[in-house]
């Protein structure tokens, strides 16, 4: 399977770097450090009467803010530390408004949902004792659990039934976002090979080098005459990573392997084995399993990547504006400079 990020319009997003580097290197950059509550703990809006408080925004900026840790900022200019303020206090109350109504809704069989859930979670583990395992590890109690789960029930319940968790996107849209972001579904060239490694420690003298090159002309010799590589691989290979599966590593990429073994790996046929094979590790012998030229992952192969991603993105939209409704029709009252 594949992992990308892709860009524009695409399914996953990248944070860039060029961001950050406005606020790290701009003329006007201010060294303030992440926001700090007051000691007083500030009423910075309401929501139908219920307040926010100025350490649950602080909290909020400051999670925000972690994003930009990542490139070694720790000082943020006071423009974003205010746009900062700004959209968490419009989560905080898009979140609020979106629980009150929650709140509202009466959901009869929500007692029975809540078991049948809690069923379905501690089958996924084989004894009592591994889930509880799971929630220890997870810093969770079961009470705890419930809870979680009972809020997801409601909020699931509540958006479905205002028509905002459903959306089936048809094949026309799937192959219309596939055409048009084709490019974000390329591939590279990849290579399935079984391999032997006879190993030589970095800064051996030339004899343990003469040793190694004749014990894999040896091994050479076997397979050439019919023996099975990847039972040799699992008798004399000194790579622990695959001499268990034969020798067999999955499909790789150039540039994954030292230069010399790609030199090969590329360049034989699949079912071919190599020559002896010196690289910064030792002495291999190659056998060509697999051959997967580059090109574009078919739209069969990214289908369910691209139905979920349009799924998501619709269902983002139609929360938001149901979040929009509810907020014109409470009562908000904002504090904040």
């Amino acid at each position: 399977m594949f992992m990308r990020i892709y860009k524009g319009n695409s399914i996953f997003f990248l944070v860039t770097f060029f961001m950050v580097s406005i606020f790290s290197f701009s003329t006007g950059f201010c060294q303030s450090k992440p926001v700090k509550g007051e000691n007083k703990d500030k009423v910075v809006a309401k929501v139908n009467g219920k307040l926010i408080k100025e350490s649950a925004l602080t909290s909020e900026v400051n999670n925000n803010l972690k994003k930009y840790s990542k490139f070694g900022v720790t000082t943020f200019s006071p423009e974003l530390l205010n746009t900062s303020k700004k959209k968490a206090l419009n989560k905080i109350i898009n979140d609020e408004v979106l629980a009150q109504a929650i709140q509202k809704y009466d959901m009869p069989d929500i007692e029975q949902k809540l078991k049948e859930e809690l069923a379905s979670q501690k089958k996924q583990y084989k004894t009592p004792e591994e889930f509880k395992q799971f929630l220890k590890a997870k810093h969770l109690s079961e009470e705890e659990l419930l809870t979680s789960l009972r809020s997801r029930l409601l909020m699931n319940a509540y958006l479905s039934s205002v028509g905002v968790l459903h959306f089936e996107p048809t094949e026309e849209e799937i192959l219309s976002y596939y055409e048009q972001g084709k490019e974000n579904f390329k591939k590279k060239e990849k290579v399935k090979v079984r391999h032997i490694l006879v190993q030589v420690e970095e800064g051996s003298d030339q004899s343990k080098h003469e040793a190694a090159r004749q014990k894999a002309e040896n091994i050479l010799k076997k397979i050439q005459a019919g023996q099975d590589f990847a039972t040799l691989a699992e008798e004399q290979s000194d790579c622990l990573r695959s001499k268990k599966q034969g020798g067999k590593l999955d499909f790789i990429e150039r540039g994954f392997m030292p230069p010399e073994f790609d030199e090969i790996a590329f360049s034989i046929e699949k079912g071919r084995t190599s020559e002896v094979i010196k690289t910064k590790f030792g002495y291999h012998i190659l056998q060509v399993i697999e051959k997967d030229p580059a090109g574009y992952l078919s739209l069969d192969q990214v289908r369910n990547y691209i139905k979920k991603y349009l799924e998501e993105r619709h269902v983002s939209r139609l929360r938001l504006e149901h979040v929009e409704k509810l907020r014109q029709q409470a009562k908000i009252e904002i504090f904040l400079n």
